[in-house]
């Protein structure tokens, strides 16, 4: 985009839980959602490439971190920000990468007292408390506009992680917008599945929105078929007035992830628009490890090492990395 330059970083599309992003203007670099994880699944622990996939995102996150002046957090899910504690398995954080990402930095954050729930309004308290002591500033973002130059990166309230009544909580969306270019960063929206969420996207009318899509690997499980109806309706209108839209994250830790997606790349097509994860967004063929772990268990046995090392008890494992 003229004017606005965007990267995504971290991705299932790139192989991990993260859906952080650099969008860079001539006024302002600011770093989206910095936080990557892995998740348990299938009873197994992720493959060493999705160990190495989180090793080489965490690295990714952190250089680009040396460039930005503004890091923002959605919200207080681990896959969204990187907490100073030390976690060698899930997600590979310490106290070292946490201050590369935070310290000197603008941190603007989803407010942690209204719209939260019970564990997101605990783990923001104690992410706060650490971070105003290394930020340059500390903001809760929850409705309010900054400006940087000609630069204006703007918070529309909360709005619901996936469904309005879910115990998720809620999510607070980020636009940054410079002259007539406009980027939408909605993580986490699972669809979206709420009607106040796709106004609000229609009203924005973003050259280029970043979507957390459906979680399709939970259907027939946690959720209704009739979620998921109404998350490709929802797409479908987005896709028939948005130009060109990522769609990625919970998605795409289901197999059948593309298929899903099928009626709605129809609609874009039928509008000129374009539909795509985001690692397409640069180029870059789809590559999610956590959706086909069994079969890289089968096709790239680990070592002994590694796999003697998955069955140890889950606080031995926490006294040391996997060995990769």
């Amino acid at each position: 985009m003229p004017g606005i330059r965007v990267t995504p970083l971290a991705f299932e599309s790139l192989g991990v839980r993260s859906m952080c992003t650099l969008v860079q203007t001539k006024d302002v670099t600011v770093l989206l959602d910095a936080g990557v994880a892995l998740g348990p699944r299938f009873r197994l622990m992720p493959h060493p490439r999705e160990f190495r996939a989180r090793d080489e995102a965490r690295k990714r996150i952190e250089e680009a971190a040396d460039k930005a002046t503004i890091v923002t957090i959605s919200h207080y899910h681990h896959d969204h920000h990187t907490p100073n504690f030390v976690d060698p398995v899930w997600l590979g954080s310490n106290q070292e990468s946490f201050e590369r990402i935070y310290k000197g930095k603008i941190v603007l954050a989803k407010d942690s007292r209204r719209k939260v729930n019970t564990a997101q309004r605990r783990r923001g308290w104690m992410f706060r408390q650490a971070a105003e002591k290394i930020a340059e500033k500390f903001e809760a973002a929850d409705g309010r506009s900054f400006e940087f130059g000609r630069t204006k990166v703007r918070f529309p309230g909360p709005v619901p992680h996936g469904e309005g009544e879910s115990e998720l909580g809620w999510v607070l969306p980020c636009v940054v917008e410079k002259a007539r270019e406009k980027v939408m960063f909605a993580p986490d929206i699972q669809g979206p599945v709420v009607e106040e969420t796709v106004d609000l996207i229609l009203k924005e009318k973003p050259r280029l929105l970043i979507m957390g899509g459906p979680p399709t690997y939970l259907q027939g499980f946690r959720i209704s078929d009739e979620f998921f109806r109404t998350a490709t309706r929802n797409m479908e209108r987005i896709l028939a007035h948005i130009p060109t839209v990522v769609v990625d994250h919970h998605l795409l830790r289901d197999e059948g992830w593309s298929k899903f997606l099928d009626p709605v790349r129809a609609v874009a097509r039928k509008f000129n628009h374009v539909l795509v994860t985001a690692s397409e967004l640069i180029e870059k063929k789809p590559d999610p490890l956590e959706c086909k772990r069994q079969s890289l268990y089968e096709e790239e046995k680990p070592a002994k090492e590694f796999l003697e090392w998955a069955k140890l008890p889950k606080e031995t494992q926490s006294d040391k990395p996997p060995p990769l």
